[in-house]
C-alpha cells in the first residue's frame, strides 16, 4: 500500500472490537485515518462527509443492522467498498444478502486477523473496477465527440435527407448523455 493517508469508516459499538479492527487496519497501511461511529445518527452524520476509502461495519448494532448501513453507503457513496466484519454473518442467507446489496466482502470476527489481506484485495478490486469505469466514461466520451462532428460535417453537407440524418444522429447523441 502506498504512504497515502487511508480513510477507513469504522461502524462498531464495542470498544474493544473497534481497537481490535484498528490493530489489523493498521497492520494493512500505518498511515491510516478512522472515522467511527456506534450508532444509526452517528453514522448517517459522519460518513458522507468523512468520504472514506472504505466501510467497514458489524452487523447488528443498537439501532440498526449492517445490510441498513451499506444501504446508506450504496445511496450516498455509491463506489466506496463496504466490507462486513462481524461475530454473526455466518447465516448464508444474510452473507447472499449482503453480497447481493453489494457489500464488497465479509470477515468474522474471530479471524480478525485475516482482515489485513481481506483489505487488500478489496481494494486492488475496487481500484481495478474505478479503472474500468474510468475507460468506460472516456471510450463514451470519445464516441460521443465522434457522433457530433459526424453530425457537425453532415448540417454542413446539402442532400436530400440530410437533415433527418442529423436530427436522428442528435437524438442518438442526446440519449447517450
Amino acid at each position: 500500500m502506498s504512504d497515502e493517508i487511508f480513510k477507513v469508516f469504522i461502524l462498531e459499538d464495542m470498544p474493544v472490537d473497534l481497537e481490535l479492527v484498528k490493530r489489523q487496519v493498521r497492520k494493512f497501511n500505518p498511515s491510516v485515518l478512522f472515522a467511527v461511529a456506534r450508532h444509526r445518527a452517528e453514522f448517517q452524520e459522519k460518513v458522507v462527509v468523512f468520504q472514506p476509502d472504505i466501510v467497514l461495519s458489524d452487523y447488528n448494532l443498537p439501532d440498526m443492522n449492517g445490510l441498513e448501513a451499506l444501504v446508506h453507503v450504496r445511496e450516498h457513496l455509491d463506489s466506496t467498498p463496504f466490507v462486513f466484519i462481524t461475530g454473526i454473518l455466518n447465516d448464508e442467507e444474510k452473507v447472499a444478502e449482503a453480497i447481493l446489496n453489494g457489500a464488497s466482502g465479509y470477515l468474522l470476527k474471530e479471524n480478525l486477523r485475516n482482515l489485513p489481506e481481506l483489505l487488500e484485495t478489496v481494494v486492488q478490486q475496487n481500484q481495478q473496477a474505478m479503472a474500468q469505469r474510468e475507460n468506460e466514461w472516456e471510450r463514451r466520451r470519445n464516441n460521443q465527440i465522434k457522433l457530433r462532428k459526424s453530425i457537425a460535417m453532415l448540417r454542413q453537407i446539402n442532400f436530400p435527407g440530410s437533415d433527418e440524418i442529423a436530427l436522428t444522429l442528435q437524438e442518438v447523441a442526446d440519449e447517450l448523455g
